[in-house]
């Protein structure tokens, strides 16, 4: 097989002004040192030492092919050290850093120094590990191929913070904390012992887990990295594109009878926007297909994601799901709560419509406003803008959407998903448990912990709100789906995700 090395483009949005732009070029190997050599370069980038204390950053990880074997993209694994990885600029405001992670799946880049703006082009030098150990085993060889796959992402730093929003005892969406009317305060102290009965997080115990929550559970306190924008179609795309044949026909199921092997089959359809679908077909049980979308979605978040979808592409990138828990401590951060609050931190509200840039790389509401939002059915397109859409290069929290750590849209545009709720599944056997490359023989996530199955009853369900949902759907700590609903089963336009990463 000819050496093909891959090239990979995330384009993602966060202002109007410009894209954000996370751009790596095509990479090289080379197999006297064990490096894989590629440039990086992302616009909007921080790192602050006040107020939020947190920077962003990016996941890189490897994706390795061996030409004389079955075609499987296995997970390069990468050294766990270090100094074991390189950049071009050694010193100034400008430097990088190349943070390395115990079990090897990856690493994160970011800022060395404090400030804000953009990061310009760095040729980044990771050094595969010693072994050449890949997920699953592959027999390598100097004529494989390599893709090297980035994510966006948001350090959210240990602390304690409120749980639950303090919400009138007269409203019937179960904010979490202690009870309806006061907000619960997690810290270390709680992390350590694990937080115990829904009695003492719920104003019910029917709203939480049947069993104790331990202290291996992520109640927040600890710090771990989120996504800043929720899975964008190209990198879905690409996902779909590394799998077998028979782990892209577990993708399709749950569209009923479609496969791989016939051209035009859809994963997902974003009505006006245009479709994720197969370009070119694959052959039965043997040869995966080539999924592509229209250039109308390039800068869109997916959506049809089931719960099994979402934690699929988890596995595979080597993170893990949220728990709900997190999902406040990302919105809120160490702010006092405010009752009936947006992710934004207020309680103002502007139904974002009327975009003339429909699925464009600058795709903006008509009009501007405090907690400017898609949510209620309010643009005649009936589906998710771009991610970071509510944002411009002068646009305060409130008016971006933006979570107290500069996590983009985690209101209203599609739903999160979240490990958590009641009813009665027992999720206190979930963990910080990162996902390790490689899906079950069943195509799904097979990382212990994990809920298995979305719906009712689940251990997971949706929060934040969507473009077709109501304004209270969308407030931090709402939990009007607790008990797992229809919008996370895969067949409903509503549902996205992102995902976290502990360290």
């Amino acid at each position: 097989m000819k050496k093909i090395i891959s090239i990979l483009f995330l384009l993602l949005v966060l202002n109007n002004v410009k894209a954000n732009n996370l751009v790596m070029s095509t990479p090289t190997y080379n197999d006297a040192t064990k490096t894989i050599s590629f440039t990086i370069a992302w616009n909007n980038s921080w790192k602050i030492s006040t107020g939020p204390s947190n920077y962003d950053g990016v996941w890189v990880f490897i994706k390795r092919q061996a030409c004389s074997s079955t075609n499987i993209w296995a997970t390069a694994l990468i050294s766990t050290t270090s100094g074991d990885h390189t950049t071009s600029v050694t010193s100034g405001s400008s430097l990088l850093s190349v943070d390395a992670v115990s079990d090897g799946m990856g690493v994160f880049i970011r800022r060395t120094a404090s400030g804000t703006g953009s990061i310009s082009t760095h040729t980044i030098n990771l050094k595969l590990n010693s072994s050449l150990t890949t997920q699953p085993a592959i027999t390598a060889s100097v004529a494989d191929n390599f893709k090297v796959y980035g994510v966006e992402m948001v350090y959210v730093p240990q602390g304690g913070f409120y749980l639950g929003d303090g919400r009138p005892t007269n409203t019937s969406n179960f904010s979490s904390g202690d009870n309806a009317s006061t907000a619960l305060f997690i810290d270390a102290a709680k992390q350590t012992a694990g937080l115990g009965a829904a009695t003492v997080y719920t104003s019910n115990p029917v709203y939480g887990c049947p069993n104790n929550l331990p202290s291996t559970f992520p109640l927040g306190y600890n710090g771990y990295w989120c996504m800043k924008y929720e899975i964008g179609m190209v990198a879905y795309v690409d996902f779909l594109n590394s799998l077998s044949y028979d782990q892209q026909a577990i993708r399709l199921t749950k569209w009923g009878t479609r496969y791989p092997n016939i051209v035009g089959t859809y994963f997902t359809n974003m009505g006006n926007k245009g479709d994720l679908h197969i370009v070119t077909a694959g052959t039965y049980n043997t040869i995966p297909a080539v999924f592509g979308t229209s250039s109308l979605t390039n800068y869109s978040p997916v959506n049809y994601l089931s719960w099994n979808d979402l934690t699929a592409y988890l596995d595979w990138t080597g993170l893990r799901p949220m728990t709900e828990f997190e999902y406040e401590k990302s919105c809120r951060g160490t702010q006092n709560p405010v009752a009936l609050e947006y992710p934004w931190g207020n309680t103002l509200i502007t139904s974002a419509s009327g975009t003339n840039l429909y699925g464009q790389i600058d795709e903006k509401p008509g009009q501007l406003g405090e907690g400017l939002c898609l949510y209620n059915w309010d643009d005649y397109n009936w589906s998710p803008y771009r991610s970071g859409y509510a944002a411009t290069s002068t646009s305060t929290r409130s008016q971006s959407g933006a979570t107290y750590y500069g996590i983009m849209d985690m209101g209203g545009n599609l739903f999160e998903q979240v490990v958590g709720g009641g009813s009665g599944y027992d999720y206190s056997g979930f963990t910080t448990a990162n996902g390790d490359g490689v899906l079950g023989a069943d195509g799904n996530a097979n990382t212990v912990g994990w809920p298995t199955y979305s719906g009712s009853n689940s251990g997971n369900f949706t929060k934040g709100g969507s473009f077709g949902t109501g304004a209270t759907v969308v407030q931090v700590s709402d939990r009007s789906y607790y008990g797992g609903n229809g919008y996370n089963s895969g067949q409903d336009a509503h549902s996205g995700g992102r995902g976290v990463r502990s360290f």
